[in-house]
Parts: structure tokens; sequence; C-alpha cells
């Protein structure tokens, strides 16, 4: 195998089958759920039982519902009219069968699950302005919730690219 033959197949574009397509992955989903509306994982966890690490997290948390709901009407109908628009495109290339699309799906639709998802939680802090305590369980649901969504969005990218690999191999 000559030099430029290994180096073109570490930037193949069959996604499913290179090794750096799963580190983006697994990266990209572990910096997407380190926060949970701006206050760090385990700051969230020690929230529970530690009421000082429970008033930070109010603190973080509070600061980050304030920079979400300063952002006008008009500029979120325009960033979620982009959003809706790059999905069904993206979808619409995936179901046609392009690999690139397919394997960008997995990055984007959930992702798009988990912001509306902090859209809601920000929403319902703002409206309720729970305590520190009550945050604490808000904060943590709202991990799991992301966490699961995560998870599950790396297994099934997993089950489909062994899938899409393994017609490839097939005569």
């Amino acid at each position: 195998m000559q030099w430029y033959d290994l180096f073109l197949s570490l930037i193949s574009l069959r996604s499913f089958s290179v090794l750096w397509y799963w580190i983006a992955l697994w990266f990209f989903w572990s910096v997407v759920t380190r926060r949970v509306l701006g206050v760090p994982g385990e700051l969230a966890i020690r929230a529970q039982s530690d009421p000082r690490a429970a008033e930070e997290a109010l603190w973080f948390a509070r600061f980050e519902v304030r920079r979400r709901m300063a952002v006008s009407a008009p500029r979120r109908m325009i960033a979620v009219t982009l959003l809706a628009f790059a999905a069904s495109a993206l979808l619409t290339l995936a179901l046609s069968g392009l690999e690139a699309a397919q394997a960008l799906l997995p990055f984007l639709l959930p992702w798009i699950l988990i912001e509306a998802l902090r859209e809601r939680l920000a929403r319902r802090l703002m409206r309720d302005a729970p305590g520190a305590e009550a945050l604490a369980g808000l904060l943590i649901w709202h991990k799991i919730a992301m966490q699961a969504i995560a998870g599950g969005t790396i297994f099934l990218t997993f089950i489909w690219g062994a899938w899409r690999n393994l017609s490839l191999l097939m005569p």
C-alpha cells in the first residue's frame, strides 16, 4: 500500500467505515451532554446532596436562562426556520441514499431535539423560578434525558452503519 492510499483511506467519504467518523460522533455527543442548561454535569449531580453546589447550579442556570430568553422572537423564528430547512434537506438526501447525509443525521436531528428540550426547560425555569433543591432534580432529569438521546443515537448509528457497511460488501 502506498502512502497516498493510506492517507486517502483516512479521509474516505464512506463515513461509517472510517474510525474518524466514530471519534467525531463520540466527541460531539460528549460535548453536547457535558453541560445541563449551562450547569456542568458534575455540579448538577453534586447539587442533590450539597446545598452550596445547589446554589452554584442555580446561579449557572439563571445565567443561561437569561441568556436564552434574551434572544428576540424574530431571531428565534429565523433560527428555527433555518434548522427546519437544513434538517428536512438532510433527511431528504439521506432517504435518497446519500451516505454523507445519512452520516450527518445522527449529529443534527438529535441535537435539534436536545436544543428543544433545553429551550423547554429554560422556559419552565423562567416561569416557575424553582429553588435550588427543586432545580437540582430538574437538572438531573434533563441530564438523564440528554444522555439517553445521545446513547440511543450512537447505538442506532452503530446499527445503521454496520448494516450499511455489510450491505456494501454483499454482491
